[in-house]
């Protein structure tokens, strides 16, 4: 069964794949954060992840008081797309299909990652309504 795009059930998913996926548990191995992924349409529908030394320690709805160093927001479209391959990470970013806030410097010098990370929403068996 299909699982809501970024609920707790469906970052708990990301995140076993992020840990079972060399180039994003081993390209950022030396970084430490939490990310935020949102949905355009409904930004109170939010997933986040915390990433110790490259593995996710932590997954699910967003934790009252922790600020994520990175915060990502897109359509669901943009997500499916970018899970599907169809569009570049750096891409999306620069033409702004995905809003990025965060150190840009740092998620540029780890791009192979950050496209891993992103290929990722497509290997979840998801429901994508927003």
């Amino acid at each position: 069964m299909a699982t809501p795009v970024l609920s707790p059930e469906w970052m708990k998913s990301y995140a076993e794949l992020w840990n079972e996926t060399e180039a994003t548990r081993e390209g950022l191995k030396k970084l430490s954060m939490v990310i935020e992924y949102r949905l355009a349409e409904d930004e109170g529908r939010a997933g986040q992840i915390e990433v110790v030394e490259g593995e996710v320690v932590r997954a699910g709805a967003p934790a009252d008081g922790v600020k994520p160093e990175y915060v990502l927001t897109a359509k669901a479209d943009t997500w499916k797309r970018l899970g599907a391959g169809e569009i570049p990470a750096a891409k999306a970013m620069v033409t702004r299909k995905v809003k990025f806030r965060g150190p840009m410097s740092v998620a540029l010098a780890h791009l192979p990652s950050l496209e891993a990370a992103m290929r990722m929403f497509g290997q979840i068996d998801t429901d994508w309504s927003a």
